[in-house]
């Protein structure tokens, strides 16, 4: 019992260190792909010494991990974005949809059936998503949202990748290689956009360091390592606490108080991903 009541416990640190991601990243007055390369780049540094100790040879999946690597990188490069545009709570309620888009991938990459409630789930989004765009100024909230939601389609492919990954591969060996080739990929999309990676402020540098290794390295390690312990499908369900962690500290932090449409969106949305992952 006590075990039970510890993971619970670190599950909460978890979800709780993710939820200040947006906060640091609305912070930060460095450039979303900066901010993504940093994020990946240091990660990766964190992770070395433990990778190095429990280093096991890549056999015939090295495309797997190039995949999910590209798929990573333009995960956090849109989702970071999509926060100089749209509110705290619009963007994290909208990037965490990905069940839903795994849901819809998974029926056409793996044949699963898509089951009513993945419908229902879908129009609940759809209707959560057009409240959510009439809130503040229209025509950035949808390059905001939309930004958001293509961020949740490439987190889902992310998943399904290390979903493969995951059943020959422990933790370390999969994370590593897979945020090294993020940083890969956005440290040369920064380098051919000419980004400043270098010329920062000491505020910056401990900003970036923050939102690699709280929500990152702690953060979604913790929710990996539960995995162990809980369903996929609690762990799904209790991600979704980020969104709602991340919105009562952007009222802290920001007074980025929520409008009512963005309420009753949000509300429709959470509906439709907890409908969806319900067994």
């Amino acid at each position: 019992m006590e075990k039970k009541w510890f993971l619970y416990i670190l599950l909460f640190i978890g979800i709780l260190t993710i939820s200040f991601s947006a906060i640091f990243i609305k912070m930060s007055e460095s450039t979303p792909l900066v901010i993504a390369t940093y994020r990946m780049g240091i990660s990766s540094l964190i992770l070395l010494p433990i990778f190095i100790l429990k280093k096991k040879k890549i056999e015939r999946e090295g495309y797997l991990f190039l995949l999910s690597g590209i798929f990573l990188a333009l995960h956090f490069y849109t989702w970071i974005t999509s926060l100089k545009f749209t509110t705290i709570m619009s963007s994290t309620v909208l990037v965490t949809t990905n069940p839903i888009f795994v849901s819809i991938f998974s029926y056409f990459l793996f044949k699963k059936r898509l089951k009513i409630k993945t419908f229902l789930a879908i129009i609940l989004s759809i209707f959560g998503i057009f409240l959510m765009s009439y809130v503040g100024e229209f025509s950035a909230n949808i390059k905001g949202n939309s930004l958001a939601l293509i961020g949740a389609i490439f987190a889902s492919l992310y998943i399904i990748t290390n979903y493969s990954l995951r059943k020959k591969y422990d933790l370390i060996n999969i994370i590593f290689r897979v945020y090294l080739i993020s940083f890969f990929v956005l440290l040369s999309l920064s380098l051919i956009l000419k980004e400043n990676l270098i010329y920062l402020q000491k505020r910056e540098f401990f900003l970036l360091f923050l939102i690699a290794l709280l929500p990152q390295v702690i953060g979604h390690s913790i929710i990996n390592f539960s995995l162990k312990f809980f369903s996929p499908i609690f762990i799904s369900l209790t991600i979704l606490g980020e969104p709602i962690g991340a919105t009562l500290l952007g009222i802290i932090f920001f007074n980025e108080i929520p409008k009512t449409l963005e309420i009753l969106g949000a509300i429709l949305i959470i509906l439709g991903i907890t409908i969806s992952e319900k067994e």
